[in-house]
């Protein structure tokens, strides 16, 4: 089940405009109700509210757009001749029909001023009403979209790793295994530590510099197991010393790129390599990977999916903070990310 569940149903438009409707009628007509006590009276008291109630939902669809757009002189021209309008529609159905007698022993400016205020209330209690929940479902959005980010996070974590490298990996165990067994399980603990990473630390808000550069180390070197005889592998990293390792990183940010490296570099008819920097410096995380473009019958189809997912992840985690660009020529393709790190 996923994390944000549908929406409930005392959330929709339908029903709070229906009980908020009702409220306004009861608060607005709570003086009247004991002298409502025949069919014509209910009547003349539901049409002066809805008249009240129309022109203040006017305004909130009509007019207060062009509050938003930032049109404020055509706001208050447009908001000032409707208020005008409002009290008239509201004035003639009270003078002749809704309550005559107290209208028409009163001055008609008197009774256009009253109208006007009462336009002016109703506008600006419904108008409160609907900033308050358009604020609340601002919070609710917020909220539902960190929710949507952590269980993306939760599943790309999980299907970070690519279970083929992890058959392939021990398929090479099982080589090696024969040749130089004494180097076996130094390679399986390397795996171990690639696994758990991946199942401790990968749903971490952030980690050190210093556990996502070693991870990516143990990642390469069981690359390295797998093709390195056949491909140029270089991994070039400053030495982790107490300051860098004090800068905070989401975790696996890095690995997609570095995975996108070995897995689309194969060519037997041009040199194979893989080159991976990173450096850290100003609070500045650079990596900046060169690899070979590969042939045309080995290159491996991709749905594009891994960078699309590592550039949304970016943006919604280091938005403003982080710079991200590709390029190729007919013999190698570029990744370069520049990354403001977070301390601790």
């Amino acid at each position: 089940m996923d994390i944000v569940e549908k929406e409930k149903w005392y959330h929709k438009n339908i029903f709070v405009e229906l009980v908020f409707f009702l409220s306004m009628y009861v608060l607005t007509m709570l003086h009247e109700m004991m002298q409502i006590d025949t069919f014509i009276g209910f009547s003349k008291g539901l049409v002066f509210f809805l008249i009240l109630y129309a022109q203040a939902q006017l305004h909130r669809f009509f007019i207060f757009p062009l509050f938003l757009d930032k049109r404020y002189l055509r706001y208050a021209l447009f908001s000032l001749a409707f208020t005008i309008l409002g009290a008239i529609t509201l004035f003639l159905p009270d003078y002749y029909w809704i309550d005559p007698e107290l209208y028409q022993n009163t001055a008609v400016l008197l009774s256009l001023i009253y109208c006007c205020a009462l336009c002016i209330i109703s506008t600006t209690t419904i108008m409160s009403f609907f900033l308050i929940r358009k604020y609340s479902i601002e919070l609710r959005k917020r909220h539902e979209a960190q929710l949507l980010l952590n269980e993306m996070n939760i599943k790309l974590l999980h299907a970070q790793m690519n279970p083929h490298f992890f058959f392939n990996t021990f398929n090479n165990l099982y080589g090696v295994s024969l040749t130089e067994p004494q180097r076996v399980p130094e390679l399986i603990l390397k795996l171990s530590n690639l696994m758990r990473y991946q199942l401790e630390n990968g749903r971490k808000t952030n980690v050190s510099i210093c556990e996502e550069v070693n991870f990516i180390e143990n990642y390469i070197i069981m690359e390295k197991e797998r093709i390195g005889k056949r491909c140029e592998i270089a991994f070039r990293f400053p030495k982790l010393s107490d300051p860098i390792c004090q800068h905070r990183i989401a975790p696996m940010l890095l690995i997609t790129l570095v995975e996108n490296a070995f897995k689309h570099s194969l060519t037997i008819t041009n040199k194979w390599f893989v080159h991976i920097d990173i450096t850290v410096t100003n609070n500045t995380l650079k990596l900046h990977i060169v690899n070979s473009i590969a042939d045309e019958s080995l290159k491996t189809y991709s749905t594009g999916i891994g960078l699309v997912n590592i550039s949304e992840r970016m943006e919604l985690l280091y938005k403003g903070r982080y710079h991200f660009e590709t390029s190729s020529t007919t013999q190698e393709y570029r990744t370069c990310l520049t990354l403001k790190l977070n301390p601790y």
